[in-house]
């Protein structure tokens, strides 16, 4: 599940970060569980389909998705939320998604689960290409002087060129 305060940022990107630039992790988005935190007007979901060209990440679709309100405030469920066929064309081959929210003009907490995604290439070469990346996650680790820090930030920087930037900040 996640959580997600609008107040402290208007969009959320889920999202394949250093991966981005490699074509075997790209995505297709197929839809998701919303709600937010809404007892009277209804929650509207914007959600952008983003891919990477080389540059930047460059907007593919944009779907909204209508909520209700839940006046209950406790015991409120998601709304699942699907692409129709005419939408989902554009929700293929990403490298990420932003998701907002508007809610009669007030920022709001909102909720997510169940994210529907699939692999946009699912034959044997890709699966054999993400298999090659290693399944471990980047942590920044504190300490050393700056001269140091600056150093491994470095060599991750260069090292994430080649492997995907899952190379540790300390360069471990």
């Amino acid at each position: 599940m996640l959580q997600h305060n609008s107040s402290s940022s208007p969009v959320a990107q889920i999202g394949l970060a250093q991966l981005r630039r490699n074509a075997c992790f790209r995505f297709a988005f197929k839809g998701i569980n919303l709600g937010c935190d809404s007892v009277d007007a209804p929650c509207v979901f914007g959600v952008t389909a983003l891919q990477w060209n080389g540059v930047e990440e460059v907007v593919q679709g944009i779907k909204t998705f209508e909520v209700a309100a839940c006046p209950e405030v406790s015991n409120c469920t998601l709304r699942h939320q699907a692409l129709d066929s005419a939408t989902a064309p554009a929700f293929e081959n990403l490298t990420a998604i932003n998701i907002t929210l508007a809610s009669g003009g007030q920022t709001k907490a909102w909720w997510a689960d169940e994210l529907h995604v699939a692999w946009a290439d699912d034959d044997c070469t890709a699966a054999a290409c993400r298999a090659k990346v290693p399944n471990k996650i980047t942590i920044r680790r504190p300490g050393g002087s700056l001269s140091t820090r600056a150093k491994g930030l470095l060599r991750w920087a260069v090292r994430g060129q080649d492997a995907g930037g899952l190379e540790d900040f300390d360069g471990r």
